[in-house]
């Protein structure tokens, strides 16, 4: 083997090798040459990082997907909500929910109606009068107009102009309609209705207690306006008067048949002449001076229509009176008889108790199911002050007998009857005359039909009388349905299947507060246990998962 000498350079141009490259003298240039190149190695890859990484890019991935989804979804929501306005009503009573009636009206809308409030939509959008009923009248309004434009299909359009910001148009208010700022405006093509916000409501006053109640009018005025500008039929309900009549009762009853959508006058019959056709049932409320023989021969002839009848006629009778006349006229031509005797409850658990006393001459009971009441009052309480007691002479076949009577309100065998001299004497309770009736029960309010056929068409006259005119005192009152028992007849006899009969709504905190089962719901079930419960569960699916990461 060759060696090289040691100062002896290798030559600059050989291949791959520096310039100058110090040799030792005991290396080859077979080793130098021929000694292998280091390779480069790949680093070996850790699979539990890639697995992290990958488990990381998903679950970011995932997260932004989940907020673009939520943001996505909020933004739908909130366009479907200011398009289709939805509530949850959790009040008691359901404050702010429309009844199965005021629905009907809005479904069956078929013309363009407007309803213009003038006031800013600020005031019912978000009240503020220091007061939680008249922040709840003004709340329900704007809840049941959202309402009754979404059910209406659009049928009903509601705006707000509030005359203060924009004073150009008072005047135009004005001149088309009279109305002014606070007023609410319901037009129908060339019709239209006007009402103040004063009249969505009514406060009274208890002035044994000194507190104040408020009764809500808010959905019967919307129903009944909207009902009337519609073109739905219209009824007068005509009150007679002259014979010192009790004006509380008429003033309850004029207002309760108002707010149902029918109209009202009042004539004094003992100058009156005649009665205009247009009256739909005349009503006579609490009479104290009797009825002349020619007042009596006028009010027959009215009820006979020619020979075609078709009349309807309301009587309440007053403990107070005395119309012999009047009372002669309704037991010989229609067989009701209204006798002297109050009816008096024995039974504690029939008539009202509080810390003033007991009221046995204030007894409860139940509207019977006729052809008057149908199934919608039948079977409710109502409660009857000082009622006289009612005889009824005739059968109550309709299909047999020409002239029958049904009764409508009745008593059971724990009453008793007082004569009602006794009543009106200063003698103490224990001391009336209490006997028992020759026949149970006792009927405190009934109806009579006198049926005819005329012209092939069966017509018939209707009279309903009522032993108590101080039932009207009682129409909104939220426990009793004295309301239905007075509307309900008369809605039957004017042949209005669609008129409006609602009741007004009763405002205190019980109604305005959730009920105890929403409450506990709510408060218990969804905060309390199943929010916490659902978060704890999504905390440790997590905290597993990672940990196996």
């Amino acid at each position: 083997m060759n060696t090289f000498d040691e100062n002896k350079k290798i030559p600059a141009e050989s291949q791959d090798l520096p310039s100058e490259i110090p040799v030792d003298a005991t290396e080859t240039v077979e080793a130098v040459v021929e000694k292998p190149k280091k390779k480069f190695a790949l680093p070996k890859l850790n699979l539990r990082s890639n697995r992290k990484l990958r488990l990381g890019a998903t679950a970011t991935a995932f997260t932004v997907i989940i907020t673009a989804v939520i943001l996505l979804f909020n933004v739908v929501c909130g366009v479907l909500a200011d398009r289709y306005p939805w509530t949850l009503d959790l009040t008691a009573d359901k404050t702010y929910s429309l009844s199965e009636e005021s629905e009907a009206v809005a479904k069956a809308v078929k013309n363009d109606i407007k309803i213009i409030v003038l006031a800013g939509e600020s005031h019912f959008e978000n009240p503020n009068f220091g007061s939680d009923s008249y922040n709840t009248i003004f709340r329900q309004f704007h809840h049941f107009a959202k309402q009754y434009e979404e059910l209406s299909g659009g049928k009903i359009s509601v705006s707000y102009v509030d005359l203060e910001k924009n004073p150009t148009l008072s005047s135009t208010y004005e001149q088309n309609y009279g109305a002014e700022s606070g007023n609410i405006l319901f037009t129908c093509g060339d019709q239209y209705r006007k009402i103040a916000l004063t009249d969505l409501f009514e406060e009274q006053m208890d002035y044994t207690t000194y507190t104040s109640s408020i009764t809500s009018f808010v959905e019967q005025k919307l129903a009944t306006n909207i009902s009337s500008v519609s073109g739905g039929k219209t009824v007068t309900v005509t009150f007679l008067t002259g014979h010192e009549e009790d004006q509380n009762a008429i003033t309850a009853l004029k207002k309760l048949y108002e707010l149902n959508g029918y109209l009202t006058q009042t004539v004094d019959f003992t100058t009156a002449a005649t009665i205009t056709d247009t009256t739909g049932a005349l009503a006579i409320v609490g009479p104290v001076k009797d009825y002349s023989l020619d007042e009596i021969k006028r009010l027959r002839d009215w009820m006979d229509n020619d020979g075609k009848k078709g009349r309807n006629l309301f009587v309440f009778a007053n403990y107070a009176g005395t119309c012999p006349n009047l009372y002669d006229f309704l037991s010989v031509d229609y067989g009701i008889t209204v006798t002297s005797n109050i009816i008096m409850e024995t039974d504690a658990n029939n008539y009202p108790m509080d810390y003033m006393g007991s009221y046995p001459y204030m007894p409860f009971t139940e509207i019977l199911s006729t052809d008057l009441t149908g199934t919608n009052v039948a079977g409710k309480k109502v409660i009857m002050p000082l009622t006289l007691q009612l005889l009824t002479a005739k059968g109550t076949d309709d299909k047999e007998d020409v002239l029958t009577n049904h009764s409508l309100i009745t008593f059971s065998e724990s009453c008793r009857l007082t004569p009602i001299a006794d009543l009106l004497t200063e003698k103490e309770e224990d001391d009336f005359i209490k006997i028992k009736a020759d026949k149970y029960p006792v009927v405190g309010m009934a109806y009579a039909r006198d049926y005819d056929v005329v012209n092939n068409e069966e017509v018939a006259n209707h009279v309903v009388v009522s032993g108590s005119y101080n039932l009207t005192a009682f129409t909104t009152a939220a426990q009793y349905e004295n309301e239905g028992l007075i509307l309900e007849p008369l809605r039957t006899l004017c042949s209005l299947g669609d008129t409006v009969v609602i009741s007004g709504k009763y405002l205190s905190a019980e109604t305005l507060s959730f009920s105890s089962l929403t409450a506990t719901v709510l408060g218990l079930g969804v905060f309390t246990i199943g929010i916490p419960l659902i978060l704890i569960i999504i905390c440790l699916v997590v905290f597993f998962k990672r940990r196996h990461l």
